[in-house]
């Protein structure tokens, strides 16, 4: 009896976000994961092409998981930014993932553009109905919420170290920094009309 294709695909699939996710693309290794996933590298190239399909795949897998996980509210962008904080702390890998892509990769992946593209209408018809501000478009603010949202990620080594001898380094501490920038960053201005 053959082995079962589907159960090899999800070893592999495994296997590769755990591979990404330490060394990017260019670092990773098809033999690692094969061997990882107790199967051959044939399989890797069978199933999903390309070592950079793949890494696309992984990379499109997990920011579709992320969306579902983490729906947006317009209305309420410093909630969605807070939610979007723990669900990265809990899978730290689709966070470096998506760094990786972002250095690697500058290309769009499709699932991820429709996901980003149901965000930002969302975002839109906010700032239409005042609940945003509206003078940043609202693909860029939704930009500007996912940088705050890593930010710490992002940030200097040196400059961990400096909020490390302060006291300021705890998750708690972080998820309020963001939550608190996201609100002053989306709030839409006040005019001397609304008083």
């Amino acid at each position: 009896m053959p082995p079962d294709a589907t159960e090899t695909k999800r070893r592999l699939l495994t296997a590769a976000v755990e591979e990404f996710a330490r060394y990017g693309l260019a670092g990773a290794r098809v033999d690692r994961i094969a061997e990882t996933a107790a199967a051959n590298k044939r399989s890797i190239y069978m199933h999903f092409g390309t070592k950079e399909e793949l890494f696309d795949r992984v990379v499109a897998d997990s920011m579709v998981e992320l969306a579902e996980a983490v729906v947006v509210d317009a209305r309420q962008l410093p909630g969605y930014a807070g939610e979007l904080f723990d669900r990265l702390e809990q899978r730290p890998h689709v966070r470096r993932l998506y760094l990786w892509a972002g250095l690697e990769r500058q290309q769009p992946i499709d699932v991820e553009v429709e996901e980003y593209r149901k965000n930002v209408a969302a975002i839109g018809a906010a700032q239409q109905a005042g609940e945003v501000r509206d003078d940043i478009p609202a693909t860029e603010l939704m930009a500007m919420v996912i940088a705050l949202v890593i930010s710490w990620d992002t940030a200097s080594w040196s400059l961990k170290a400096l909020a490390s001898e302060t006291g300021h380094d705890s998750f708690t501490r972080r998820r309020t920094a963001v939550t608190a920038a996201v609100a002053a960053l989306v709030r839409p201005p006040v005019t001397a009309s609304s008083g």
